[in-house]
C-alpha cells in the first residue's frame, strides 16, 4: 500500500481527515497560515506552508509518487473563479508531472444545480454558480490528465460537531419549506475518504450524503427545538416536496460502508 499522502488544504474539513490519516500513512499537509501549521503537527502530519498560486515545484518534488488529496476551496468573489479553476489545474499538472499515484478531487453536489430531480453520480451537470462551474471545469480536468488515478467525491452540505446550518437559519424568515436537505457529517466523509485512500487509484465519481432527506421546514424546526434556538419561519408558499435529491447509495455500497449519520436527524448536535 502506498504509504505518503498529501493533502493539499487542512482546513475545517482538513483538520477532522488529517489525524485519522495520519494513524495509518505518512501525511504532508498544506496550509496558508502558520497558525494553521501548529495544528497539523498535532495532528501528526509534516507542513508545508503554500498558498493556491504559489509555484508548486518544491511541494510536488516532496509529493513524488503520492497520493494527493485536493482540498482547496474557491475564493467568495466571482470574479475569482477563473482564476481559481486555472491555478488547481496547474496544481494537478505539478502533481502528475511527479507521478502522483492517485489524485483525489474534493468537489460539491453544487455541480448538478437546482433543477428538481434524484441525482445519481452519472446524473447531468447543471451548474448555475460560479463556485459550481469552477468545480466542474477542475472535475473534467482531473479525470482528463489523471484518467485512471482520478476520483472525484462530491460533498452535499457538511455537518460536524462544531458545524450545524441551523444556528445560521434559526429565527430567520425563510422559503422553500419543502425543499429537500442534502446533508452529511463530517464523520462519515472521514471514514470515506480513507477507504477511498486504501483502496488506491480508481476512476470513480463518488457522492458522500446522508440516505435521508427530510424537508428543510421538518428538519430545521426540529433543529431548532432540540438545540434550544429560535425556530426558522417558513414561508408557505410551496405544498409539494421539491428540489435535487442526491443518492448516494451506490457509493456508498462501493466503498462497502454504511453510513454512521444515515439521516440528518441522526446530525443533531
Amino acid at each position: 500500500m502506498q504509504r505518503n499522502i498529501t493533502l493539499c488544504g487542512c482546513g475545517w474539513l482538513g483538520n477532522y481527515l488529517l489525524p485519522v490519516l495520519a494513524d495509518d500513512f505518512q501525511v504532508l499537509g498544506t496550509t496558508r497560515s502558520p497558525h494553521r501549521a501548529e495544528q497539523i503537527k498535532k495532528n501528526g502530519g509534516a507542513v508545508y506552508l503554500f498558498e493556491l498560486g504559489d509555484n508548486p515545484s518544491e511541494l510536488c518534488q516532496q509529493s513524488e509518487n503520492a497520493t494527493v488529496i485536493l482540498n482547496i476551496p474557491p475564493g467568495r468573489h466571482h470574479q475569482e473563479f477563473n482564476t481559481y479553476s486555472q491555478q488547481m489545474c496547474s496544481l494537478i499538472d505539478a502533481f502528475m508531472a511527479h507521478h502522483a499515484r492517485h489524485l483525489i478531487f474534493i468537489s460539491t453536489t453544487s455541480v448538478y444545480g437546482e433543477k428538481e430531480r434524484i441525482v445519481t453520480e452519472n446524473s447531468e451537470l447543471i451548474p448555475q454558480t460560479g463556485s459550481a462551474k469552477s468545480h466542474c471545469t477542475i472535475e473534467a480536468y482531473a479525470k482528463q490528465r489523471a484518467g485512471d488515478a482520478a476520483t472525484i467525491v462530491r460533498l452535499a452540505g457538511l455537518v460536524g460537531p462544531d458545524r450545524h446550518p441551523v444556528t445560521s437559519l434559526s429565527g430567520k424568515q425563510l422559503s422553500q419549506a419543502n425543499r429537500v436537505v442534502n446533508l452529511v457529517h463530517i464523520h462519515d466523509v472521514v471514514i470515506a475518504l480513507k477507504r477511498v485512500v486504501e483502496q488506491g487509484a480508481a476512476s470513480k465519481t463518488l457522492h458522500l450524503c446522508s440516505l435521508v432527506h427530510p424537508t428543510r421546514k421538518d428538519y430545521y424546526t426540529q433543529c431548532a427545538m432540540k438545540m434550544a434556538l429560535p425556530l426558522p419561519i417558513f414561508d408557505e408558499d410551496q405544498k409539494e416536496v421539491k428540489g435535487k435529491q442526491i443518492d448516494a447509495s451506490a457509493s456508498w455500497e462501493y466503498l462497502g460502508l454504511t453510513p454512521k449519520y444515515a439521516s440528518p436527524f441522526d446530525m443533531i448536535i
